[in-house]
């Protein structure tokens, strides 16, 4: 089973609960789980990292939540390349705003630069479509384990 370290970006709440509801999930499907709501830098890179799930809401104009934006920040500045890494990205966000759901797109754009392997394709869970982002939420996961 594989290790899996959580990020969360989160301003008001709906993508630290996808977050623990995911966390759950993958526990309950035997992965070990470290879900980390304000991530830290040492806390992702190490000998140990297998694998990377980010879920994450955007806010203001398309910025990363600020519990989430410390180590996307550090992560371009120390730029450690991660070609062992596998990422998988839940990105929250209302298609009514023109920088939907960009916290995620600048994650995975980073994810993708310091050569982390995506396991499949981003889920982009839009508020304006989708009544029930928890249920999105877990059928991606469950596809998404699938493939690790």
């Amino acid at each position: 089973m594989a290790k899996i370290r959580i990020l969360v970006g989160s301003v008001y709440g709906n993508a630290t609960e996808i977050a623990e509801d995911s966390a759950d999930q993958l526990q309950k499907m035997g992965h070990q789980v470290q879900l980390l709501k304000t991530p830290e830098f040492d806390q992702l890179i190490d000998d140990e990292l297998d694998v990377i799930l980010v879920v994450t809401s955007t806010t203001g104009d398309g910025e990363i939540p600020d519990n989430l934006d410390p180590l996307y920040c550090q992560l371009q500045d120390r730029f450690p390349l991660i070609p062992k890494a596998r990422f998988g990205l839940i990105a929250l966000g209302d298609s009514g705003y023109i920088n939907f759901a960009e916290a995620g797109r600048l994650m995975e754009s980073l994810l993708l630069e310091l050569q982390a392997q995506p396991v499949c394709e981003a889920l982009f869970i839009d508020a304006c479509e989708t009544p029930d982002a928890e249920e999105a939420a877990a059928d991606w996961i469950n596809s998404w384990a699938a493939q690790l």
